[in-house]
């Protein structure tokens, strides 16, 4: 027993993962398959972000999610076992317990030969961390560690973290770089450390997540494992190896995802770096390539260039201070031409492919916009792949559709070129990603065309820096698209995409070329036959705009989200909703906002609903409302206006339930209010509540203040522990609930103190008899055998123009005087005769 606890310390100083003090008591849970042949008693340390319980009682972190994927490939039961203790003491105790086959299973493990004597590993890990050095976000100052310089710095590490100390002994090592150390208790006062100037980074594990901090290196890679009892699993590792190959081949990324959901960045905001800022402090207008037919991304518009690509280089230069000048360009080939000419230092939008990269000299940003491909087909094609289709593409591009063989490919300069050649009939069908295909569909002239999803296959768009380019600027261009915010990067889609474009002559006469010639010969006929044509039109026009609609809202349902458009002319809204399991097709529901409703609340919630759509303003909403479903919701609207001169004409955009969400930030904010002991208000929450109060009273108006210390509480903690000291504590709380009001405002600041404020409070007796009645109840309070509570209060009366200060060390000074008096009593302050009562 005494090898099993050697061996536990020695992997305590190795383990990867780093703990949360706190015991809990022993308990179990069970979760999993209902008819499972087998429960896995699991060894539950308390680990934050690997094996805890969140607010809810409810168990979490990356072993926990990673053994309920387990069960899903074994079908089984789980009881997790937690024991009393600091994570070294429950860890070691598991481990006894391990040995004994007193539980089946403990986690986060990493390998050593002794541990490897005494248990069984899985033969496959379940994740690796590594040990990382981190800066401060806010630190413009680059830190490079260059092997080829002799390099000093200041790194904050926990004392006692030999392993990681000697690993980045190594790392220093290889890299030619000396630590100075700096010796801290905890994380916590590593990051005061750097906050203070007094490290240049830190040491810590990839796998303990820390607010305002970057990752400037990362090495000591380690596995981890499950461990079990040595050789008496009857099995049970063969199903955890079994089950452990399934996740990897099924969902080869699943730890990756489970990585960044519990220990990764809760946001991204863009910093540049010292070296990114002398760049653009430095660098002239950079000059970027733009082709003037390859629209959504960039195109040429009313004599200016435009598109997703130009306004996002906009968004880049109003974030980072860079300069960009525009350079059209009418085809791939002239383009690339200048690329290697050294005519433009960027490229705007260019598919992510790294052959491609290589070809034309470029280095790609990470991608900043991906869209299913789909397959152009004309009317008459009915979307069958077969043998002999020829195949519109552009110079540059390789086909690889499957399913679709090409007989013969037509090259051509532009996509443009190659959705016209389709639409002529001189190629039988051409590919291009879903924004592209919304943009041509959206127009009248196109709408004989199909879409045709190319199953998995995507396209994603990204910046092109014309080689050799700046590191520097390679490396802003990617933070600018890692951060941009989702909603800005909708709307500058949305901008670009949803264009509603009117049917013209040349449309109505290439679609209805009869239709065109009946019209002019009916001229020369009789009054009723002109009549009859005009209403034949007027029906045709009716039928040629549902046709529309119906083929606006089919692009939306490929991207399997809800749309709406809004006519501020009729006030007429349709909303689409993607296709019902089964569906061919998505469910358009149609709103009259400017229609009354039978009730009051009805209308209320229509004129609520009307003033988020119809207000004219581009951006995102919040806002709670009843829906179709009959229950309430809180949605996210994401708008975007479309202005017919300087009146709107259109708001498009699109729809997102949030319940989920609104609840989190509500629990975050409660909790954020209250004690966690008592559930009581804590002291900044006290303190802004009561303050508020004071504000409003009106002459001749008062409020209570007391302060209420439980006597002799240190003696009470020493002779029954501090559990005991915590259950007398929460008994208080519970009665100074039940002695107030509703209204009346009760508060923890902290250890045994607790505050009352009572509203509408009568006189300084009124104030009296409440202190004396309180103060009768608690004597009768007996949370432990022997163990009797009292109290001393101090009390102030508040009236109009007192603030919280004044009042509260009133209060303090007549507490201060009950305590002198001998405790078990209370002190009112006389504000009058400035002495207590």
């Amino acid at each position: 027993m005494e090898r099993i606890r050697r061996v536990a310390v020695l992997l305590l100083a190795v383990l990867l993962l780093v703990a949360c003090t706190g015991g809990a008591a022993l308990g179990a849970g069970s979760q999993g398959l209902p008819k499972s042949g087998r429960t896995v008693r699991v060894g539950y340390p308390v680990q934050k972000g690997i094996t805890y319980v969140d607010e809810d009682g409810e168990y979490t972190g990356y072993t926990y999610e990673y053994l309920e994927e387990v069960a899903q490939y074994t079908g089984w039961d789980y009881e997790f076992v937690q024991v009393p203790g600091d994570l070294d003491e429950s860890l070691t105790t598991l481990m006894e317990m391990l040995s004994r086959g007193e539980i089946d299973l403990l986690g986060s493990m990493l390998y050593t030969e002794q541990m490897g004597e005494i248990y069984d590993y899985a033969s496959h890990s379940y994740g690796v961390g590594e040990t990382v050095l981190q800066t401060s976000l806010d630190n413009s100052e680059d830190v490079v560690i260059n092997a080829q310089i002799p390099q000093t710095f200041r790194v904050a590490v926990v004392s006692g973290a030999s392993r990681s100390i000697q690993a980045l002994e190594d790392y220093f090592a290889i890299n030619m770089s000396t630590p100075e150390y700096v010796y801290c208790d905890s994380d916590v006062e590593q990051l005061r450390a750097l906050e203070e100037g007094r490290a240049d980074m830190l040491l810590n594990s990839s796998m303990n997540y820390l607010e305002g901090v970057r990752t400037v290196a990362r090495f000591n890679s380690k596995p981890f494992y499950f461990i079990t009892t040595k050789g008496t699993d009857g099995g049970l590792m063969e199903e955890l190896n079994a089950a452990i190959m399934s996740i990897e081949q099924t969902d080869p990324y699943f730890t990756t995802r489970l990585l960044e959901k519990y220990f990764g960045p809760a946001e991204e905001k863009l910093t540049l770096s010292q070296a990114e800022r002398a760049y653009v402090e430095s660098v002239g207008a950079l000059r970027v390539g733009i082709l003037t037919e390859q629209p959504p991304y960039q195109y040429r518009e009313d004599g200016a260039l435009r598109g997703v690509s130009v306004d996002l280089l906009d968004y880049v230069a109003e974030q980072t201070g860079l300069r960009f000048e525009l350079v059209a360009c009418g085809t791939p080939e002239e383009l690339s031409n200048l690329a290697g000419s050294g005519g433009i230092d960027l490229v705007a939008s260019m598919p992510y492919d790294y052959d491609l990269a290589r070809q034309r000299g470029l280095s790609m940003t990470r991608p900043y916009l991906s869209a299913q491909y789909v397959v152009i087909t004309g009317e008459k094609d009915g979307g069958a792949a077969g043998q002999g289709r020829r195949l519109a593409q552009t110079t540059f591009a390789e086909w690889d559709g499957k399913g679709w063989e090409a007989e013969e490919i037509l090259r051509y300069a532009t996509t443009s070129e190659c959705i016209r050649a389709v639409l002529d009939g001189e190629a039988d069908f051409t590919y291009v990603d879903t924004y592209t295909a919304q943009y041509y569909i959206n127009s009248p002239e196109y709408w004989s065309l199909k879409m045709i999803p190319l199953g998995e296959q995507d396209r994603s768009v990204s910046f092109g820096v014309v080689k050799p380019g700046s590191r520097e600027l390679l490396s802003i261009l990617n933070k600018a698209v890692l951060t941009i915010p989702e909603a800005d990067m909708q709307g500058i889609v949305n901008q670009n995409l949803l264009r509603r474009q009117p049917a013209t002559l040349a449309d109505l006469i290439r679609q209805n070329p009869l239709g065109v010639v009946l019209t002019v010969g009916s001229v020369a006929g009789i009054i009723i036959a002109v009549l009859v044509f005009f209403l034949w039109q007027r029906a045709k026009m009716n039928r040629k705009n549902a046709l529309e609609l119906e083929k606006h809202f089919r692009v939306y349902a490929l991207v399997n989200e809800y749309f709406f458009e809004y006519d501020y002319r009729t006030g007429i809204m349709v909303v689409s909703s993607p296709p019902k399991d089964g569906g061919d097709g998505p469910e358009l529901i149609e709103s009259d906002l400017n229609a009354e409703t039978e009730t009051p609340e009805g209308e209320e919630r229509r004129a609520r609903f009307r003033a988020i759509v119809a207000s004219g303003e581009s951006g995102t909403r919040e806002a709670f409302f009843n829906c179709v479903d009959g229950r309430d919701h809180w949605l996210r609207f994401a708008l975007e206006t479309v202005f017919d001169g300087d009146a709107p004409a259109y708001t498009l955009g699109k729809i997102n339930i949030i319940d989920e969400e609104m609840r989190e930030k509500e629990a975050l904010l409660e909790r954020a209010q209250m004690d966690s002991l008592t559930n009581l208000y804590n002291a900044g929450t006290f303190r802004r509540l009561v303050c508020e109060d004071l504000a409003g009273l009106a002459a001749g108006e008062h409020g209570g203040l007391l302060l209420i210390d439980v006597d002799h509480f240190k003696a009470i903690n020493d002779t029954y522990g501090h559990m005991r000291g915590d259950e007398a504590l929460g008994q208080v709380a519970g009665l100074l609930r039940g002695s107030f009001r509703a209204e009346d405002i009760v508060g923890r600041p902290g250890g045994d103190e607790f505050a009352v404020y009572m509203r509408a409070v009568k006189d300084e007796r009124s104030l009296a008899d409440k202190c004396g009645d309180l103060c009768r109840r608690l004597r009768g309070l007996s949370p432990e055998d022997g163990m009797h509570l009292t109290i001393s209060i101090g009390a102030v009366l508040a009236g109009q123009g007192d603030g919280y200060e004044e009042i509260y060390a009133l209060a303090d000074r007549a507490l201060y005087t009950a305590k002198e008096q001998g405790r078990n009593g209370f002190s009112v302050a006389e504000r009058a005769a400035g002495n207590e009562t």
